[in-house]
């Protein structure tokens, strides 16, 4: 009897390794074509803005997008591993229907509000979207 059951579980878990191995498979040529995509996608990018610009300013283009993207991907591979919370054993909370939680958080009515946008951020962003207005309006 337990070399039958053995023997069921050996084959279930041996179509779910070959499973796992197709899917891997799948991703592993997935990835390789969408990378080869990507450097033609980039290839095709640094024709076109070379021959409308010079190189070197296709080249840091190019390098100040890929850039971008790149902290963009981190920075929320970063918030994700900030976010795990750890369950544990805890059993969960019983949940009365009698109790309800408050449906607004609690507001000390002594604090002052907080400010929406300081006058120095307000300032910056107008400085920054005026001189790239020049950059970009000088380029076309």
């Amino acid at each position: 009897m337990l070399r039958l059951l053995l023997g069921l579980v050996g084959v279930e878990l041996g179509v779910m390794a070959r499973r796992a191995a197709t899917t891997a498979l799948l991703f592993v040529i997935g990835g390789v074509m969408l990378a080869g995509t990507v450097f033609a996608l980039l290839f095709a990018a640094f024709i076109a803005l070379a021959d409308r610009y010079d190189a070197l300013t296709a080249s840091l283009v190019l390098a100040g997008v890929s850039f971008i993207g790149a902290a963009i991907f981190l920075l929320i591979a970063y918030l994700r591993t900030k976010r795990r919370r750890s369950t544990g054993y805890a059993m969960p909370a019983i949940r009365s229907p009698l109790v309800r939680p408050s449906p607004l958080p609690a507001v000390d009515p002594t604090l002052p509000p907080a400010p929406l946008a300081s006058s120095t951020t307000v300032i910056g962003i107008a400085v920054g979207a005026a001189l790239l207005g020049l950059i970009l309006g000088r380029r076309i």
